[in-house]
Order: structure tokens, then sequence, then C-alpha cells
């Protein structure tokens, strides 16, 4: 479903190389990999190793220097219709859902702007209200909510709200960048449960970006190890025990540690 070749990614830096040319720090090194339909994949790597940088160029936010991406066999940044075709299939959930969400709005008016998008897309007219009390059903909350604000929420309500606003575009694709790391580790796992529940239900593929081995084990069906810059590995996650790349075992085994002495 989701393709991305040979991506390579560089920034301007400060640095002057001459009168008239400055350097660029690359940030991506060749990036290649694919997203099934129907799955998760884990896309894991410590701060810096880029990873949000690529969920910025697989969502249609950054055109890479070199390579390509493809949404169901369509070009994104080769044409208008594969930059089109990737809009109508990819919602994103960030990290920060306090600065994604518009403070003044209610919830309810956050989840209009989710099926707003998919109205103006497909043309279909649907019952508003109805489809928002529906929406926030899904993600576990009920109309009580529908009169709130941001502010009036806990975290972890409203990145149910986030959610559900992701799925009122009905997108095939979700991109959740670190979604749950702001997260107490008790609401992190009830939105892995939600999440893996939406998955099911609506067939959804998800592209989870994150540094926490422990969610990518739980959530996801596949794995790639990203390293300044570079995919390391990339493996089923039922196979992550044996990974033979140091970088990817140095993490799995500092998990290991620490889960040990959380037992102690």
């Amino acid at each position: 479903m989701l393709k991305l070749e040979n991506i390579d990614v560089s920034f301007r830096s400060e640095r002057q190389v001459s009168l008239f040319k400055t350097s660029r720090n690359q940030v991506l090194f060749d990036v290649s990999f694919e997203v099934k339909k129907g799955s998760c994949l884990g896309v894991l790597g410590e701060s810096g190793s880029g990873k949000s940088t690529t969920g910025k160029v697989l969502c249609g936010l950054l055109k890479p220097d070199s390579g390509k991406v493809f949404i169901n066999g369509e070009d994104v940044y080769g044409s208008k219709a594969g930059k089109k075709a990737l809009q109508g299939a990819i919602s994103v959930v960030f990290q920060d859902y306090t600065t994604s969400a518009n403070p003044r709005f209610q919830v309810k008016d956050l989840i209009l702007e989710g099926l707003t998008v998919y109205m103006r897309r497909s043309g279909e007219k649907l019952n508003i209200k109805e489809e928002i009390k529906l929406l926030l059903e899904q993600v576990g909350l009920n109309e009580s909510y529908l009169a709130r604000f941001p502010h009036e929420l806990s975290g972890g309500q409203l990145q149910r709200v986030c959610i559900a606003r992701a799925i009122a575009c009905r997108p095939q694709l979700i991109l959740l960048d670190e979604a749950i790391s702001s997260l107490d580790a008790h609401t992190q796992v009830q939105i892995m449960d939600l999440l893996y529940e939406l998955k099911e239900k609506y067939n959804l593929t998800y592209v989870f970006i994150t540094h926490d081995l422990t969610a990518i084990t739980y959530i996801c069906d596949e794995v790639l190890f990203l390293y300044e810059g570079k995919i390391t590995q990339q493996c089923a996650v039922a196979e992550i025990a044996n990974v033979k790349d140091p970088y990817a075992k140095k993490l799995l085994e500092s998990i290991l540690d620490f889960d040990e002495h959380e037992v102690c």
C-alpha cells in the first residue's frame, strides 16, 4: 500500500562552505521500506535518528532530495494525482495533542474538522451530529464530552478525540507520530488497545513512529530500526528477539534490563 524507495533527505546547514555556498546535513540515507495493507509497521529509533523526518516524507509534508514515495502505486511527489491520492488516504495523530487541538474548539468542532475533510473530498452528505456522536463512541467517550474544551480533558481523553478526528476522514492509513509517548503508562495501554480495535474494525494500516520498544511489541506486526538516518534492520515483531544488528540488539537489551529492574 505504501512504499518508500531510496529516500535521501538533507537540510541546509548554517556552516558556510564558501562565499556563495553553504553545507548541508544529511539526515536520511537511502531509506526504503514497504507497508502492507492492514498491517502496522513500527519505526523505532532514538531521538535524532530520523524518525520524524521519515514521517514528514511519507505523509507528504517534506519532499525528499531523491527517491520516491508511492501510495497505492501512485508516485506522491511525482504528480498531482499522487499527492491527491495520499491526501485522500492518510491521517496523522501527533505526539503533542495539546497543540494539535485548537484550544478554542469544543470536542464536536475538533471532530468536525475531520468530517469536513471527508465530505469535501467525497461529496457525501452526512448527518453531522450523529456522525460526531458515533465517532466519539468509537473512541470510548460519550456525548457528554461534545461541548467540552481541550483544557477540560485529560491527556488520554484528548488523544482519543484526536484519534476520532483522524478516523473521521475515513483514511486507509494512519501515521502515529509518538502518539502515546506523552501519556502515563496505564493510559498508553488503553490507547494502544483502542488503536488495535479500530485497526481491526476499519481494516486500517498504521505506521507507528516511536522510541519505545515495548509499544512496538504491543501493537506492531513489523519493526524497522532507524539509526542516524539509516535502516539497520527490519523484521517481524515475532522475531524481534533474534535481531542481529548491533544497534537493534542494544535497544532490545536496554528494554529487557529495564524490565528486570522494575520486577526487582
